[in-house]
């Protein structure tokens, strides 16, 4: 095959995947005033036009040349208050660290204090925990594919699967039945059908019993797995479904009546495809792995659709009342894109960004836009709340915290037209209004030129780290939403990945330190910060504690879930790959020698810093370079600290960690 033609093919559709996000429409949208209403459809064959219309229309212009582009611009699809997650003081164990207290969020292992639940690629593990005999392995549950997560709610026990696809065919369309990228009319573009055929599985077990766990059902539906919290027994499955489509048209030649003519062309291709292959269904398994129902995953009166369309791609909220488990899934539809999820004890928010490719208009605030959709949890059932858009693109779940019925939400926007790339940081706080999030207060323009590292929100207080040569971390009074209000500022070399609060006054950072190079900086190795914001106004540095050289990494640099902190006993333990320079480094940019793999174990106080206790190995392998790290986790019960990766749990006193350790293999 000619290469230039595949990746055309492949960049083809990139900008497929990206178009089908807006219509031309709704895309010119760089307003405060939100996205509308959304209303349900009444019946089927008004979704399945709906769904035909929005795949059918969701072109672009053919030529690259914007310095003359029409007004009209088409957007599309980018690709997760405070909360702890630890011992309030009553529990002998860590939890999942989450961002909402409350709000329970997935991660790859769980435990009741008894047991631990570990999840394996096609298996959960159940390790009896006694810091008096030791460990021991309990008992295990097969899970039909890959375990992308566990909640576990009382003697319930839900794993997150991730089921693989019968059919291996790579590209969709013609090619997919036989033919060959190269045979495809050369003005239609497929995708790869992967993008199409993501499934989610949710395995049901009852743990009452840990030596004897039962299934209680299994459920599968189509569309990719984005996130879920566990709130008050009921859990919310976020997923997100495109359709596998045949060949269609996606450019025309400038001309309107061309544009029309390939819609038109395109509606004709999309006539003989029913409705149950444009939106998600499901099988239900029983205990014995039986299927014994099937169907559409969301009714079509079930379903909602955006006052201002936003492509074929449909998001799915699946719900399950752990409390019964028995029962039948419950599930809400909307016909467009989320790709990262916030969730109060009250509500839950989707986001996903909008993107403006017309750099000729300089009334554009930002290049990029989030689109953001709010669901009220408080009644019987999911229902819409509304939807806003703000300036900027966001980082992760952490920009966004809910207070007092306000959302703060955190992003970062830019202006192609201005010479440095106009990167600004801002603050919008929003209020539900009539089906609307309107933005009622904002705080813009922050640290020009550099990038939005971390953002916490805690109670009517933000925190937001960005980072260029040095790392300054601003402080934010959001007391009052309609005038949010830039605190304090402090300078300090590298940079904060994540933000925990320590305390009502302190925040618990962890991040890389750097060194500014001539116009440059290059991070260097991990560091741990404890600040004290008592002032609020002259946030101070308490302590700094450095870990490794260039090239050290932990898996809680991006991930919180790996970040432990149990505020009980002020212990912390975080997931290191630890590289050190053997010889004085001849340059910034110089990497150190991986010598270590494991989890690193602190007793954090805001008085007294950071004490080293001790650090277990989880892996026996030095490499100079590169590689793939698996995920790994701490543990703290009673005297006893873990160190979990998918196949060992290894275990020690906290306060004699080198002479009193356990090694338990999980085969």
């Amino acid at each position: 095959m000619n290469l230039v033609k595949f990746l055309s093919v492949i960049l083809l559709s990139s900008i497929v995947l990206i178009s089908c996000g807006t219509t031309e429409e709704s895309s010119n949208n760089n307003k405060d005033t939100g996205q509308g209403t959304m209303t349900v459809f009444t019946n089927e064959d008004e979704l399945e036009a709906f769904l035909k219309e929005q795949i059918a229309s969701a072109v672009v212009e053919y030529s690259f040349d914007t310095t003359e582009a029409e007004t009209d611009t088409t957007g599309g699809s980018g690709n997760n208050s405070q909360g702890q997650g630890n011992s309030d003081g009553s529990q002998r164990y860590s939890d999942t660290n989450v961002q909402e207290s409350g709000v329970d969020e997935s991660d790859k292992i769980k435990t009741d204090g008894n047991y631990l639940y570990l999840a394996q690629e096609q298996a959960v593990k159940i390790i009896k925990l006694d810091t008096n005999e030791g460990m021991s392995v309990a008992g295990s549950i097969a899970a039909r594919e890959n375990i992308e997560s566990l909640h576990l709610y009382g003697s319930i026990l839900v794993a997150l699967y991730l089921p693989a696809d019968d059919n291996d065919d790579f590209w969709c369309g013609d090619a997919s039945a036989g033919g060959t990228v190269e045979s495809l009319p050369s003005i239609s573009v497929t995708m790869p059908c992967w993008i199409g055929r993501s499934r989610t599985g949710v395995l049901v077990i009852n743990v009452k019993d840990p030596l004897k766990p039962e299934r209680i059902k299994d459920l599968i539906f189509d569309g990719e797995l984005v996130s879920s919290r566990l709130i008050n027994g009921l859990l919310h499955i976020i997923s997100r479904f495109r359709p596998t489509l045949p060949p269609l048209e996606y450019y025309y030649d400038r001309a309107q009546d061309e544009k029309s003519d390939v819609v038109r062309r395109n509606l004709d291709a999309l006539k003989d495809v029913p409705l149950h292959d444009l939106v998600p269904s499901f099988e239900l398994f029983d205990k014995d792995g039986k299927p014994f129902d099937s169907g559409l995953l969301v009714s079509a009166e079930d379903f909602m659709k955006p006052g201002d369309p936003q492509g074929s791609m449909v998001v799915s909220i699946t719900t399950l009342d752990l409390n019964s488990p028995e029962v039948d899934h419950e599930s809400t539809g909307a016909v467009l894109d989320a790709i990262h999820v916030y969730a109060s004890t009250s509500s839950l928010y989707l986001a996903s960004e909008i993107w403006n490719y017309n750099v000729a208009d300089e009334d554009i605030v930002s290049a990029v836009q989030t689109a953001i959709h709010k669901f009220n949890l408080t009644g019987k059932s999911i229902s819409f709340s509304g939807s806003g858009l703000v300036p900027g693109s966001i980082l992760n779940q952490f920009s966004f915290g809910e207070y007092k019925d306000i959302l703060r939400v955190a992003t970062s926007s830019w202006n192609w037209n201005t010479d440095s790339g106009g990167e600004r940081n801002n603050v919008y706080c929003l209020k539900e209004d009539e089906n609307k999030l309107a933005i009622i207060g904002r705080l813009e323009n922050l640290a020009p030129g550099e990038h939005l590292y971390a953002a916490r929100f805690i109670g009517d207080k933000g925190y937001l780290v960005t980072f260029e040569k040095v790392d300054p971390l601003f402080t934010l009074d959001l007391s009052d939403p309609s005038d949010p209000e830039l605190m304090g500022e402090l300078k300090v070399p590298g940079y904060s990945d994540y933000i925990h609060p320590l305390g009502d006054n302190h925040l618990l950072t962890i991040g890389k330190d750097a060194i500014p190079y001539e116009s440059w900086s290059y991070y260097q190795g991990l560091q741990l910060t404890i600040f004290d914001v008592t002032d609020f106004k002259n946030p101070v540095l308490l302590h700094k504690e450095p870990v490794g050289d260039r090239g050290t990494e932990s898996e809680a640099l991006h991930n919180h879930k790996a970040f432990t902190y149990w505020s009980e006993k002020n212990l912390l333990a975080i997931p290191i790959d630890l590289y050190e320079h053997q010889l004085k480094p001849q340059t910034p940019w110089e990497r150190g020698i991986h010598v270590f793999s494991g989890l690193y174990v602190y007793r954090v106080k805001s008085d007294d810093g950071f004490s080293f206790l001790g650090r277990i190995s989880t892996s026996n392998s030095t490499l100079q370079y590169d590689r793939f790290y698996s995920w790994s986790r701490g543990l703290f019960l009673e005297d006893r600290v873990y160190a979990i990766t998918p196949d060992t749990v290894n275990s020690a006193a906290i306060d004699d960690i080198n002479n009193t350790m356990e090694v338990l293999p999980v085969k």
